[in-house]
């Protein structure tokens, strides 16, 4: 509905009451000019009356039709009136000639003989009138009858009769000429009540307009100040809602900023959607979760961003739930991801709602849980069967075998073996276990040695391993290469991975273990162990450094691995600081590579 300006309240309201005080002095002021018209023809005639009354002989018998015509005449003709002179029971006596005009004739003439009640009042001795409306000439007609002689005897009536056209006319112009007074006079007062409405609105309007300021965030913007007390309240109370409002903004601004550093410091994602699933907000947590762009998705369905139905289920599910709700889910991709999703409803005053979405990527937790139970299961399975051997060949001996000195010693010896594999399993544990606390600790001692040293010291340390299976190992290097390193760690690391080169190798295989300064990394250096073994299928590649993981357990076991091997040579690396990385392919080798830092304050090739 259109809203009209206050200008025009005030004006229209001024109007109507302008219109209203003019109207009723103009119906006023006309009856009054009515009655002083009516009361100025009575007056004239009963002036008339009392002149001709004066003219006349003292005795009306002695008044003959040209003594009367002679002393009435020049009355009648001035005053344009007719004048009769009546008995005293109302009869005519005598009659001047129709005056010019309209006046009344014929019968009109006697009309006030009719009404006895001016007669009578005649014969009292007061003077008597009266009027009535003659509509065959349009016009007013107003007699006076004026008594003759002593009071309350009068000998003789004078009655003086005339219309009121000429009045009339004098009165119309005269109501014509205050009505175009009055007209002339309200145009003025509309004029100034119009000025008058514009300077009373102006305070308004210029306290809307910097409402309208502050309601656009023009907080700096100075309020007038009116003179009107009521409008200098208001005022007053627009600039104390001003200094509310730029604390309350200030303390918004400042929820904002903490709320958006809290969610976008937060490594969960947090998605905000409203009833209809629209996505409300979003931290960079659910954005790079989801692979999306904040920026580009706002306000826009879930369904339409997101593919994922489980999801979309989800969101469905948090919003018409009353109490939050978890689920896990499967995101596909390069690399799947398992997230878990917990839903809480909202709802506010109005009925509408949405739901608040809290996304955890539980990806490597659960990885973690999985080696965990494969480690529980794995290093109980790995302890059970030495001490299973050794347990049941005890048996057997104290069953009587020990008697047999070959069973006997058979058997003695197969214990020894399954002793040493269970004490070789638990120096490497125990061993993992330091290595993990330096590594946690940040305390591992390290030293600045020759990379080419460390490496002689580990080939040489498994030449005679090499010799009985018919492996080659060779070691090449820039001999003036150096790193900060623990040089008994790093050399079991290159060690084991020789171990195990060796071991899956056929017989006139070569192994070449070489150090060279790493192009990944500005003056770090990569040692690398290569072989021309079985290889590896890619699907154990990304496990292959988990604890008591084997790729083929029955040939490890036969070879003696405990299957901690290759942890061991991970932590060892990370301890310093590096990492360890493998390449290989089925029937075409393996090859592991260590990546350590450069030493501090010097470059890897020593200069």
């Amino acid at each position: 509905m259109p809203r009209t300006r206050f200008v025009w309240h005030l004006f229209a309201g001024w109007c109507v009451l302008v219109a209203a005080v003019f109207v009723a002095c103009y119906w006023l002021a006309s009856l009054q000019l009515a009655r002083l018209a009516d009361d100025a023809q009575i007056r004239r005639m009963t002036d008339a009356a009392a002149g001709l009354a004066a003219r006349l002989p003292a005795r009306w018998d002695t008044i003959t039709p040209e003594s009367f015509t002679a002393a009435a005449g020049d009355i009648a003709r001035t005053a344009r009136v007719d004048i009769d002179l009546l008995a005293v029971d109302g009869g005519v006596l005598f009659a001047t000639e129709p005056a010019a005009g309209p006046g009344p004739r014929g019968p009109d003439r006697a009309w006030p003989v009719v009404g006895r009640a001016l007669l009578e009042e005649a014969r009292t001795g007061r003077t008597a009138r009266a009027s009535r409306y003659d509509a065959a000439s349009g016009t007013r007609l107003v007699a006076v009858a004026v008594p003759l002689g002593p009071p309350g005897d009068p000998a003789a009536i004078i009655r003086i009769s005339a219309d009121t056209a000429a009045s009339d006319r004098e009165l119309s112009q005269a109501q014509w000429r205050m009505l175009t007074g009055y007209l002339l006079a309200a145009l003025a007062v509309i004029a100034a009540a119009y000025a008058l409405a514009k300077r009373a609105a102006r305070p308004v309007r210029e306290l809307s307009q910097a409402a309208m300021r502050l309601a656009a965030g023009a907080f700096e913007a100075r309020l007038p100040a009116p003179e009107a007390a009521e409008l200098s309240d208001l005022a007053a109370a627009i600039d104390v809602l001003r200094e509310q409002l730029v604390e309350r903004g200030l303390t918004i601004g400042r929820q904002g900023t903490q709320q958006e550093a809290v969610l976008g410091s937060m490594i969960e994602g947090v998605l905000a959607i409203d009833a209809r699933q629209r996505i409300v907000s979003m931290n960079q947590g659910a954005a790079d979760l989801l692979g999306l762009d904040p920026g580009k998705v706002l306000r826009r369905p879930l369904q339409e961003v997101v593919r994922n139905p489980d999801l979309r289920r989800f969101a469905l599910l948090a919003i018409d739930c009353r109490e939050p709700v978890e689920d896990d889910l499967i995101l596909r991709g390069p690399r799947d991801r398992t997230i878990r999703l917990r839903g809480t409803a909202l709802r506010d005053v109005s009925g509408d709602g949405g739901a608040v979405i809290v996304l955890n990527d539980v990806t490597d937790i659960q990885r973690l849980e999985n080696v965990r139970r494969d480690f529980v299961a794995n290093v109980s399975h790995e302890l059970k069967t030495p001490i299973a051997s050794i347990k049941g060949f005890v048996e057997t001996l104290l069953d009587g075998a020990a008697e047999d000195p070959a069973d006997s010693r058979r058997f003695l010896e197969i214990i020894a073996r399954q002793a040493d594999r269970l004490e070789a399993i638990i120096e490497d544990l125990l061993a993992l276990s330091r290595i993990e606390q330096s590594e946690g600790a940040g305390n591992l001692p390290l030293e600045r040695v020759r990379i080419g040293d460390v490496l002689a010291a580990a080939t040489a340390d498994c030449l005679p391993r090499a010799k009985d299976r018919g492996v080659n190992v060779e070691t090449s290097g820039d001999e003036a290469l150096v790193a900060d390193v623990n040089a008994a760690l790093l050399e079991q690391a290159i060690i084991n991975l020789v171990d195990n080169a060796i071991n899956y190798s056929q017989p006139g295989g070569t192994i070449r273990v070489s150090a060279a300064g790493d192009p990944a990394a500005t003056d770090g250096l990569a040692i690398t162990v290569q072989d021309e073994g079985c290889g590896i299928a890619a699907e154990h590649l990304p496990r292959l450094f988990e604890r008591f993981y084997r790729v083929d357990p029955a040939r490890s076991r036969k070879l003696g691995g405990t299957g901690l091997g290759l942890s061991i040579v991970k932590h060892i690396v990370q301890a310093h600081g590096g990492t360890v990385a493998v390449e290989s392919q089925p029937g075409a080798g393996s090859t592991f590579t260590l990546r350590l830092p450069a030493p501090r304050g010097a470059s890897a090739n020593g200069k």
